[in-house]
């Protein structure tokens, strides 16, 4: 702009000019004499709003664009995630594929959940396009460099970023606005489990973002995106707070409490700010919804909050320890408390299962229980939980809150660490039991037989009590909830069960409580030692 300034005026832009009859001049050349800005075509009071606000977003760019930076690596290995920026497929598997899981398939999970969700069971030929098409579009291609950004919260040379931006590099480069370039950057520390990482550079008075408050901002709040989208550095895009609070699978080990927003993030916006109006940022640009790898309008950022924790333990320790009470939880839905004939209105997180010696058995957790309140705070989602359990010091001593056969009752828990069980050895295979013949399966399509102390341990559940599923008839309710041969149900709801008789007993008992056309019944599986609740949905009884 400034080489197009002559004596006479400055070139303001190419317009396109409509004239009378409907011809159109393209490419006129807006002129204003003596340097100064035209006259404004429209002014009005909304007009002058919209300005006040485009204003804004120029101040929020000149104040935050110094402090950010452009991080490129070197690895000498693959990349350990999708050129630059995580997608999700629509999905919901994991991002990565080779993602140590156990052995098993990872899409498990996502197919139990579509099941229990929309009562639909996908059969073998639907998984395996959806493999194909998840694995076709995620899995990142050879070795070599990656780019992402970077934003500068302390003015000695800290710098906070995404842990996959750095992760596996083997020299790390910062670019900063000034046109510096630090070749040899640290990376401090890596929390893979939010995705968060700090890198240091030898430098001093530098300028910075101001931290924000993530637990303040609102839906449809103003958000404005500052990064390196496509290597294209010190892009900034606009748009609102889509949501709060999402829980996107970026992570099998961390379900996350993501800001969702529209404003447009692209591979290459990794680690930068997402700002509010007012400059201060409020979440850390992490991942795309997209099925093509361009924006779509979905993108997802860290909450600042939880990334500001995250990176000074990192600082100081160089690690991140997080509080451990060893039970497998899921979400109470209206649909669930009715499953236990509980009250509609209840909110809490249910206990699925509860680990040997760990701080939930010591305390006397028990599957069934539905968490209230952790330390006073109410729970009313599992990344609730997951979030504040693992927030906590470890051995402290968390008071819970906890729901349990209509009783509200509290239990104490002395919180352990978290251990890293990526490396856990898979469940060896077991075969499914032989069919029963002369069992009549009842009206959920079960045929079931007592769990004798040889069936437990061939069926990787020794120790356990509960009723073995000899068969499931297809097309059933129970297959389509997606129970299987060789599943033992422990408990029906909230009660335990032992015998055949006590199942169908159980069940009946929650479906005649219910008035509802359609029904439904929690069963508590054990499936070789992994125990969740699935639930039934039926119209008749047991």
């Amino acid at each position: 702009m400034n080489e197009a300034r002559k004596k006479t005026g400055t070139v303001i832009g190419v317009a396109t000019v409509a004239l009378a009859g409907g011809y159109l001049l393209h490419g006129a050349t807006v002129t204003a004499q003596n340097g100064a800005a035209p006259a404004p075509v429209v002014e009005t009071s909304a007009t002058r709003d919209a300005l006040a606000i485009q204003n804004a977003f120029s101040q929020v760019s000149d104040a935050v664009e110094p402090a950010v930076v452009t991080i490129t690596t070197e690895r000498s290995g693959p990349r350990p995630a999708s050129k630059g920026l995580p997608r999700i497929n629509p999905f919901g598997a994991p991002p990565t594929p080779g993602t140590p899981n156990g052995g098993e398939d990872p899409f498990e999970e996502f197919f139990k959940q579509f099941q229990r969700d929309f009562g639909v069971k996908p059969n073998s030929l639907q998984r395996d396009q959806i493999r194909r098409e998840f694995f076709r579009k995620m899995q990142s291609d050879g070795r070599g460099g990656g780019l992402g950004s970077g934003m500068i919260f302390r003015s000695d040379g800290y710098i906070l970023t995404n842990a996959h931006v750095v992760s596996g590099s083997k020299t790390v480069s910062v670019k900063l606005a000034d046109d510096r370039e630090f070749k040899k950057a640290k990376v401090i520390g890596i929390d893979e489990r939010t995705d968060i990482a700090v890198v240091k550079i030898e430098a001093t008075k530098l300028p910075t973002v101001k931290l924000g408050d993530s637990g303040g901002v609102r839906v449809g709040d103003w958000a404005i995106a500052v990064g390196n989208p496509f290597g294209l550095d010190h892009t900034v895009t606009v748009g609102v707070i889509s949501a709060k609070a999402r829980e996107v699978p970026l992570n099998q080990r961390n379900p996350g409490d993501y800001l969702q927003t529209d404003a447009s993030i692209n591979p290459g916006n990794s680690g930068g700010p997402l700002c509010d109006i007012q400059g201060r940022v409020i979440g850390v640009n992490n991942a795309i919804y997209s099925q093509s790898g361009g924006n779509v309008g979905i993108g997802f950022a860290i909450p600042i909050n939880a990334a500001r924790n995250i990176a000074d333990q990192l600082i100081e320790k160089g690690k991140i320890t997080r509080g451990y009470l060893g039970v497998r939880i899921q979400d109470v839905t209206a649909n669930t408390a009715a499953e236990f004939g509980l009250p509609a209105a209840t909110k809490g997180v249910l206990v699925a299962q509860v680990d040997k010696d760990t701080p939930g058995a010591r305390a006397g957790l028990q599957p069934g229980d539905v968490i209230l309140s952790f330390e006073g705070k109410d729970v009313s989602r599992s990344a609730d939980l997951q979030r504040r359990v693992g927030e906590a010091p470890v051995n402290s001593t968390a008071a819970l809150r906890v729901l349990r056969a209509g009783a509200t009752i509290t239990l104490n828990a002395r919180l352990d660490e978290l251990k890293d069980e990526s490396g856990k050895a898979p469940a060896a295979p077991v075969a499914p039991p032989e069919e029963a013949p002369g069992v009549k399966p009842n009206a959920m399509g079960l045929s079931l037989v007592p769990l004798t102390p040889a069936g437990a341990k061939q069926f990787g559940v020794d120790g356990s009590k509960g009723v073995l599923v000899a068969k499931v008839v297809d097309g059933s309710p129970a297959d389509e909830a997606g129970l299987q041969r060789g599943d033992v149900i422990e408990r029906i709801g909230q009660k335990v069960v032992t015998t055949p008789a006590e199942v169908t007993a159980a069940i009946k008992a929650i479906l005649d409580a219910q008035k509802d056309d359609e029904k439904r019944v929690a069963l508590l599986v054990n499936r070789k030692g992994e125990k969740s609740y699935i639930s039934i949905t039926t119209d008749g009884t047991s």
